[in-house]
């Protein structure tokens, strides 16, 4: 008997982040998106589900600690538009290493989405680990995901892996809304998700070039979405997509 999956109060759609293989920019594309979403005005938040190497604080440039509440709510951070929970906010420093078990990481990420404070929002993203971890099945199994985006570059390693990661989905029951390729240009070439959309009839909603300056904003806690108005349309094309 299957049981049925945790609608979270207050959020009318969730939205993962997701790819097979390290390395790929998912981080990047799941902040930056989230705030091209709240720049057409939609309500969202974003949740760092990679419990053993948080990163959105970084990529975002937020230093501020995560204060549990007298009742052990979780209060969201605020910055350019979004409402963040991460691991990273409870962390008494941020490179202090997480040496948990896979069960304990699959409860306390339960815990995370279940008490933070979200109020009303009209899409959480969820900013998933590389793999198909505990972590991910637990979000999978547990959590009404309304949908999840496929993230790759262009070499055959990372479509593999994004093959992969779709098979995982479907055997799931989780639908993929598309693909988007990052990274794309010179040392990973280009196009090589156009087949991976046409095998799997998905859409490409994106693909990234590689610039030096998306690194170098990274690498300061600035959302490149912010700075380059070549991101700025590809981005903001992605959230009107997944809007309508």
């Amino acid at each position: 008997m299957t049981l049925p999956k945790i609608k979270i109060n207050g959020i009318k759609q969730i939205l993962g982040v997701i790819s097979g293989k390290g390395g790929v920019g998912k981080t990047f594309i799941a902040s930056n998106l989230a705030i091209s979403l709240a720049k057409l005005g939609k309500s969202t938040g974003l949740f760092d589900a990679d419990i053993s190497y948080p990163n959105v604080f970084k990529i975002l440039g937020l230093r501020s600690k995560t204060i549990p509440t007298a009742d052990n709510k979780i209060i969201p951070i605020e910055k350019y538009g979004i409402k963040i929970v991460s691991m990273a906010g409870l962390l008494n420093q941020e490179d202090e290493p997480i040496t948990w078990r896979g069960p304990i990481m699959s409860k306390i990420i339960q815990q995370l989405l279940r008490t933070a404070v979200w109020r009303d929002l009209d899409t959480l993203i969820i900013d998933f680990p590389t793999g198909s971890s505990d972590c991910v099945t637990t979000i999978f199994q547990n959590f009404a995901v309304d949908g999840v985006i496929v993230i790759t570059t262009p070499q055959q390693l990372s479509l593999l892996y994004a093959k992969r990661t779709i098979n995982l989905c479907e055997t799931l029951q989780v639908p993929v809304v598309g693909v988007v390729e990052n990274m794309r240009g010179e040392i990973f070439g280009e196009g090589g998700a156009s087949s991976l959309a046409e095998t799997y009839r998905l859409p490409i909603l994106g693909s990234i070039p590689m610039r030096k300056q998306i690194s170098a904003f990274c690498d300061q806690g600035i959302p490149p979405v912010l700075q380059m108005n070549e991101l700025e349309m590809i981005f903001t094309k992605m959230a009107r997509f997944l809007i309508r």
